[in-house]
């Protein structure tokens, strides 16, 4: 009689607690992996989705080389036939600019702050173009420096690059290894350095105002455009949002995801960085998509994606 009572309170325990666990939501997990000075946005991103969706666990990998086991990753220019799989597409989410930067110290500063480099002129500046049926051309530099640069696969590179009609291969200088972030170092241990960076990098994201020991470097700038140079990262995001400046590369940023293997919560965390996420993209440096393309990218998610409702 007792072994009997003890099994009914087994199996009323055990239903009690399959109750309760199916009442519980179940905590799902996102990875994203890629490019890495986007990790910023993304993880203000992921701090506030959090907020309003705690069941859901989305977590940055550490290193960028985790594309193929990841829900999603990062891309930051545009891909070429090779790099998406047949099953693979991408969702836009963001976009960053580049801008070229020195050395606080420079000469050049002060040389060409009447009238700022041309696109022309940063072409020559940074790339190296061999024509091999012709004899090579040497052309005298106007003034010395010493180019820094990311290695030819990363994103940055490859967008600069593309932007000027160019192979990443054809970026001249020094390369510099590891994240975005340590061109900062080389330029401001090198008076004539040179290199294109992020505004996320460039400016104080707290201050708003240029890093210690950095310049822009001047360009070219048409008269609605030369607030740009002041040096407020407010006033760049502005200018280059609606206008397009020749000398500056704006490039997208996008999530690489499969079509095969569509996840509610990873549709659900694309639907709101498209709708609510936006907001957060100048804090981290980054520019919004215009209103067109991000129409564009919703309408995107709904068909491709097969988001779930």
């Amino acid at each position: 009689m007792k072994t009997t009572q003890f099994q009914l309170l087994l199996l009323a325990l055990f239903i009690s607690a399959t109750s309760v666990k199916a009442q519980t939501p179940i905590n799902e997990t996102i990875l994203i992996s890629g490019t890495k000075f986007t990790y910023p946005l993304i993880e203000k991103w992921i701090t506030e989705y959090s907020k309003v969706n705690p069941t859901t666990t989305i977590l940055l990998a550490v290193k960028s080389g985790n594309q193929g086991s990841s829900d999603l990753d990062i891309i930051a220019h545009q891909p070429t036939k090779d790099e998406l799989k047949a099953d693979q597409d991408i969702l836009y989410t963001a976009r960053y600019a580049l801008l070229p930067v020195t050395n606080s110290h420079n000469p050049i500063l002060t040389s060409t702050r009447k009238k700022g480099l041309t696109k022309k002129e940063i072409d020559k500046l940074f790339f190296e173009v061999v024509n091999y049926e012709e004899a090579p051309v040497v052309e005298k530099p106007k003034f010395r420096a010493t180019i820094y640069a990311r290695d030819n696969k990363a994103c940055a590179s490859t967008a600069l690059a593309s932007y000027y009609g160019h192979a990443s291969s054809e970026i001249r200088g020094k390369k510099v290894l590891g994240d975005d972030i340590y061109l900062l170092s080389a330029i401001r241990k090198d008076t004539i350095g040179i290199a294109f960076n992020n505004l996320g990098y460039l400016f104080d994201i707290s201050s708003r105002n240029l890093k210690d020991g950095i310049a822009l470097l001047p360009l070219d700038l048409k008269k609605e455009t030369k607030t740009i140079t002041a040096g407020n990262l407010d006033e760049v995001i502005s200018v280059l949002e609606i206008t397009k400046v020749e000398t500056i590369p704006v490039e997208k940023i996008g999530f690489i995801y499969s079509r095969q293997n569509p996840r509610k919560e990873v549709s659900d965390f694309l639907k709101w960085v498209l709708n609510d996420g936006q907001k957060f993209n100048h804090e981290k440096g980054f520019l919004n998509l215009d209103k067109p393309e991000l129409a564009e990218q919703k309408n995107h998610l709904a068909e491709k994606f097969l988001s779930q409702n």
